[in-house]
């Protein structure tokens, strides 16, 4: 085997499947990423088996056909630090690698080819189509919320639902919940219900494009996976087996008590009052009064930080207190100039209603 193509076509490629490796596997093999030639066109794969990414994409220099793995954290770090030119890398009979770059020449022994694990991949099948852009946009506005806490592994992911025309993506960690849609262009033939692991949710997200035209394709596979099909990459994944919670019975009814406020002043107010928090003491209080809402936060070990502002609001006065992250992290994915948030009182969620997007936050104590 032998390839020629450029240092920035090498690394762009090498850095979307690079990420699927796991480097604490005790299975030496899935450190590597696997080459593959198939005519003019170069094939990368990287899989730790719960995640597998592929990507193919034609060749600008020559090739000759063959296949080598070769350690994919080392080889990554070696092209990122060659010069912009053209790279040469050569596979021996002993899985052994040469690189060559300009005055630059690498030795990297791999592992066999035929030792790596292949992909169940699917050519044929079409799937759930919608745009990149719609799926990356769903990913964005839910991503955030989903669980970090080991133990609950059913949050440790999103649900994917797809029912007629709607596709849905839903987080949550307990304390929050995001839910996304997005209407497609047909019906769907067969429902779709599955938890998609966190690191598939990541991965999509960092690797799709904000394109309308380019399409994204969803095909459910036998052993309870899911492939992702998409401007030249494959990716796989093993679903989270279990239970996502009733996501719909948590999303409380419309209510008229809305807060309306600037974007940018509710963001920059609920930073500055997050930096008082601490680790015993994260809640910040929002104080509801009509037309104004201060947001302050104190704490006996550092102090305390308050600032008024001029809202729309005319509902009951409310004092009720959040984990300030939740609303920065939740702004972060809403471009509007201005935010209109519901509440119905001290001890229940607040919640953002737009058109496919709702987001809620559970209160906390005021300590």
């Amino acid at each position: 085997m032998k390839i020629t193509l450029s240092q920035s076509q090498f690394l762009k490629h090498i850095q979307m499947v690079e990420r699927a490796v796991n480097d604490r596997s005790t299975l030496p093999i899935l450190s590597n990423v696997l080459l593959q030639t198939e005519g003019d066109k170069l094939v990368l794969t990287a899989t730790d088996l719960d995640v597998g990414i592929q990507c193919r994409f034609p060749i600008e220099g020559s090739s000759s056909d063959g296949a080598v793995t070769l350690p994919a954290k080392r080889l990554a770090t070696i092209i990122r630090e060659l010069p912009n030119s053209e790279v040469t890398l050569e596979a021996k009979k002993n899985h052994t690698a040469t690189l060559n770059c300009g005055t630059s020449s690498f030795r990297i022994p791999g592992l066999p080819a035929d030792d790596f694990p292949s992909l169940p991949i699917q050519e044929n099948v079409k799937g759930i189509e919608l745009s990149e852009k719609q799926l990356k946009t769903l990913i964005t506005r839910t991503a955030y919320a989903m669980s970090m806490e080991e133990t609950r592994f059913v949050l440790n992911g999103a649900l994917l639902k797809a029912v007629g025309n709607q596709l849905t993506l839903v987080a949550t960690d307990g304390r929050r919940l995001a839910v996304a849609s997005s209407t497609l262009d047909t019906e769907v033939g067969q429902p779709l219900d599955v938890i998609i692991p966190a690191k598939t949710i990541r991965e999509l997200g960092r690797l799709l494009k904000d394109s309308e035209e380019d399409r994204v394709a969803i095909i459910t596979l036998e052993d309870h996976q899911v492939m992702f099909r998409f401007s030249g990459v494959t990716m796989m994944t093993r679903l989270i087996e279990g239970q996502f919670p009733n996501y719909e019975r948590v999303i409380p009814p419309k209510s008229e008590d809305k807060l309306v406020c600037a974007r940018g002043v509710l963001v920059n107010a609920v930073r500055r009052a997050s930096l008082m928090t601490t680790a015993t003491s994260q809640a910040v209080v929002f104080e509801l009064t009509p037309n104004q809402l201060v947001v302050f936060k104190e704490s006996p070990e550092v102090g305390s930080a308050r600032e008024e502002l001029e809202v729309e609001y005319s509902g009951e006065a409310v004092t009720i207190a959040f984990n300030p992250d939740f609303w920065l992290e939740a702004f972060k994915v809403i471009n509007d100039e201005q935010v209109v948030i519901e509440f119905s009182g001290a001890d229940k969620p607040a919640v953002i209603r737009k058109p496919e997007f709702v987001y809620i936050v559970l209160p906390m104590k005021i300590n």
